[in-house]
């Protein structure tokens, strides 16, 4: 817990930055104390709408860049507009948030990081679920090697967006603000869902994306995308070209599907044969804050239906998690690393890079046919 609250400032009056506002607000290691907008009348607006009292309102970006009551800023700007203005909160000395997607390639994710590690500056990405204590007990399966061994992770995360979003009336609909559309919106956490359920004994590989409706741009509206991971034991130079690796993740992301946000990662063990399948209907927002779960399937190797296949053999433990706010969660954590050592955000750094890398190489696909592509390095 840091000695007095670390004073957060956010750059643009975002409607998710909304969220985010109120979960500094709950965090007792957090203090909001300013908000910059272009134009400050609408950063005055926007505090009246939260009811937010005493905190300071300015007009320009680089009047919060330059604010000397500011440690720490969350950026909810658009994607093209995150390396400008992360490097200059960093080399101004402020730890910087951002939203998700972090970058629009890998190599402005890289140079985003680069900047802050130079500058001794935390930077932290806005992906929310990774610190539930829901999702953490999650990973405690995914790091147990002995137990857990991953072969396959299905997602899906989608919504509906009206005609005026699809329009191009939305910032995530435009090749000037969010250029990965879906695939950054959405498909960004399933993929970081992937990475941590396969560890660091996979990675992924090559992708293969099927492009069902985009913008005349070429933002993508709706994709299916395979990314196919490799063990550290396999060569991952051949698997690319001319063979099938050993893992896979599946995702459906959407702006024109109802409200989906479930995922299922299997694991079988090698030694008996039996699998483990861990399932969540709503891993990226808690459908309540007050109650949210989990479910864990064991599944036997043979015998799996009994008396003629009118019974499941399988058990299935539901786990749950009461009054978790993962804003305040997340928020916490990072006021945390920043005071007790920025160095510890390597982890998400890398974590980032990689979902980087495979939404690159997804997009790449979708410009050839769905061709199976590599990631780039």
């Amino acid at each position: 817990m840091p000695d007095r609250p670390v004073r957060f400032g956010i750059m643009g009056c975002a409607a998710i930055a909304k969220k985010n506002a109120r979960g500094m607000l709950r965090t007792a290691s957090c203090d909001l104390v300013c908000v910059a907008s272009r134009r400050r009348h609408k950063a005055e607006a926007w505090c009246a709408e939260l009811g937010l009292r005493g905190v300071r309102c300015v007009e320009g970006y680089d009047a919060l860049v330059a604010d000397a009551e500011v440690d720490a800023v969350y950026v909810p700007l658009p994607t093209s507009l995150h390396v400008e203005w992360v490097v200059k909160l960093a080399e101004a000395g402020k730890h910087v948030l951002v939203e998700k997607p972090v970058a629009r390639t890998p190599s402005e994710a890289r140079r985003m990081i680069e900047a802050c590690r130079a500058a001794g500056v935390a930077l932290l990405d806005g992906t929310m679920f990774v610190h539930h204590a829901r999702f953490l007990a999650m990973r405690r399966l995914f790091e147990d090697a002995v137990f857990w061994r991953c072969e396959r992770v299905t997602a899906a995360f989608t919504f509906r967006g009206s005609d005026e979003f699809l329009a191009q009336g939305d910032i995530r609909t435009r090749a000037d603000g969010d250029p990965l559309g879906c695939l950054g919106d959405v498909g960004w956490y399933c993929i970081r869902f992937a990475l941590e359920a396969f560890g660091r004994r996979c990675a992924p590989v090559c992708v293969e994306t099927r492009l069902r409706d985009a913008s005349d741009s070429g933002v993508p509206f709706d994709m299916d995308v395979d990314v196919h991971f490799a063990e550290e034991e396999e060569d991952q130079t051949t698997t690319t070209t001319t063979t099938t690796p050993s893992r896979l993740l599946t995702f459906h992301c959407s702006f024109k599907h109802h409200f989906r946000q479930w995922v299922e990662a299997y694991s079988r063990d090698t030694r008996t044969n039996a699998a483990r399948v861990v399932r969540c209907d709503d891993f990226v927002i808690p459908r309540r804050e007050e109650l949210c779960e989990f479910s864990i399937e064991e599944i036997p190797a043979l015998n799996q239906t009994l008396e003629y296949d009118t019974i499941v053999a399988s058990s299935k433990a539901t786990v749950p998690f009461y009054g978790v706010s993962q804003e305040v969660a997340m928020f916490t954590h990072f006021a945390e690393v920043l005071v007790d050592d920025p160095a510890r955000c390597a982890p998400y750094h890398d974590a980032v890079l990689l979902a980087q890398r495979v939404m690159d190489a997804a997009m790449a696909s979708a410009r050839n046919g769905g061709a199976r592509t590599p990631l780039p390095p």
